[in-house]
């Protein structure tokens, strides 16, 4: 993408995204609340090309994603560990349904973040928010490696709550009751989570998927960055791994300009908020009222009844 526009370019465009001028109406496609434009990527995702040797890294949104994906990053190339060698990351991980109303760009000649993807040299990390039903069916065909993080539902929709409050001009008044309503309804981008989630926790066996969970990201880093360096089939020393892990605590990323997204939102964090906010695992405590807690706990039980597919609280 550096081809195209520089970090600071790629955040103007942002900002004129994310404003009054650009609501983000969503829209239904296949039954599944999408974003203005983002059903044109999926789409192209019917015929995409994938490489045998790329790694997808796939989420429902805010479970972890950015956190995982500079893991990946630096385990599939180590030289980003180099000050002098970053990049940031959203050039080295294209987030590939990611688009801007064609008004909103200023350069008319930059291709959408999944075509862009095609130039890139192998091996590709690529990241997408797509359900597993309308990703490119050559990911199933080719057994392409998937990385998928799940994170307890409660702890995603604060995250998700900061979110839209930050980026959604629509949503900077909306109480947190009001995301959940959408949210468990599907009202909200890529549909509700628990079908996303399902789609992958069904086929966590097959070779090809890793499943990671959030919380265990928390509990044991080091053992997780070792355990997705095996499934990448990269065989590195302990003292890298030491060093991957150290560079993607959640504090150091959080301070790298070029390991998160602050850089690319400047007004939305004047005010000393972050795209990575806190990365608390139970933090949802904090935001649940009794009420919702109760309602939220049935109908976790309802759609996983069966699953297995538990979250600690």
């Amino acid at each position: 993408m550096e081809k195209y526009v520089t970090v600071e370019e790629f955040a103007e465009v942002l900002s004129r995204r994310f404003s009054p001028e650009f609501p983000c109406e969503l829209r239904e496609y296949e039954g599944v609340a999408l974003a203005p434009e983002v059903d044109k990527v999926a789409e192209d995702f019917k015929t995409y090309e994938v490489r045998e040797d790329d790694c997808w890294l796939v989420t429902y949104p805010k479970a972890g994603t950015t956190w995982v994906q500079e893991i990946v990053s630096c385990l599939m190339h180590d030289e980003y560990l180099d000050p002098a060698k970053q990049i940031h990351t959203v050039f080295r991980v294209p987030y590939l349904d990611q688009t801007i109303p064609e008004r909103a760009r200023r350069w008319k000649n930059m291709p959408p973040p999944h075509k862009i993807a095609e130039e890139m040299p192998s091996p590709r990390v690529l990241k997408s928010h797509f359900p597993g039903q309308l990703l490119p069916p050559q990911l199933w065909e080719k057994k392409v490696k998937i990385i998928y993080i799940i994170r307890n539902p409660k702890d995603v929709l604060v995250s998700y709550y900061y979110f839209e409050k930050m980026f959604d001009p629509q949503r900077k008044e909306q109480s947190f009751g009001e995301l959940l309503e959408r949210a468990n309804s599907g009202n909200i981008m890529y549909g509700v989570w628990w079908c996303h989630y399902l789609y992958f926790w069904k086929r966590r066996h097959e070779p090809n998927i890793l499943l990671l969970r959030y919380e265990d990201l928390k509990k044991d880093l080091r053992g997780n960055v070792e355990r997705i360096s095996l499934f990448l089939g990269k065989n590195l020393p302990a003292k890298k791994l030491d060093e991957i892990t150290e560079h993607c605590k959640f504090a150091n990323m959080k301070a790298n300009p070029m390991a998160n997204h602050d850089v690319l939102y400047p007004e939305s964090t004047k005010s000393g908020r972050s795209f990575m906010r806190k990365g608390k695992v139970g933090g949802w405590k904090e935001h649940f009222t009794v009420a919702q807690n109760e309602a939220m706990d049935a109908l976790i039980k309802e759609k996983l009844h069966g699953t297995g597919l538990t979250f600690d609280d």
